[in-house]
């Protein structure tokens, strides 16, 4: 490291907002690297371990250190010290996905790190849906995932995460790219 500040880039927001997707969309044109978070739930298709999640048993997600850990649609989910390390390791710049309860959690640390919020926000619960729907999921665990309290807390932005977050509207993937560019010319240095 050559003494510039590293900076996380947390996004949150409901699911199916497109916060993977934006995740990956930072990897791809900036070479910010992921933070790679811990869960207890299986994996989906195409998902792999240490590439999209830690994949734990209960006993395993327990031996972390983590910064910040919920429960989520019923499995735990958490990000860790060691992942926050590896990631840094690799580049000034990381970003994490969490879910807003994760993101206030951050709002309280104290970091050797810059910490940047956005919070994803899609214009209906509709295409939170179809876009869930693409994923491969069943019309009844779309229904299902949609209506639990965690998503439906997620579906806004909570009060008190608000002042740290930008809010990104993802409606139109052209537009969020280019808001997106525009919030990053603050620093091309990864």
């Amino acid at each position: 490291m050559d003494g510039k500040m590293q900076r996380l880039i947390i996004i949150c927001g409901a699911t199916g907002s497109g916060k993977t997707t934006i995740q990956n969309y930072l990897a791809s044109k900036y070479g910010f690297e992921r933070v790679i978070t811990h869960t207890t739930r299986a994996p989906r298709k195409g998902e792999e371990d240490k590439k999209d999640y830690y994949f734990e048993s209960e006993e395993s997600f327990l031996k972390n250190h983590f910064v910040e850990q919920v429960k989520y649609a019923g499995f735990q989910y958490g990000s860790s010290h060691e992942g926050l390390k590896r990631a840094f390791e690799k580049s000034k710049t990381a970003t994490i996905i969490l879910d807003t309860q994760g993101a206030i959690s951050y709002t309280k640390i104290v970091a050797a790190f810059e910490m940047i919020f956005w919070y994803i926000e899609v214009p209906s619960e509709k295409q939170l849906e179809m876009r869930i729907l693409n994923r491969g999921q069943s019309e009844e665990e779309v229904k299902k995932r949609l209506a639990s309290v965690e998503a439906r807390r997620d579906m806004k932005i909570p009060q008190n995460l608000e002042p740290f977050c930008e809010i990104i509207e993802n409606a139109l993937w052209k537009d969020t790219k280019r808001k997106i560019d525009k919030l990053l010319e603050f620093g091309r240095d990864n």
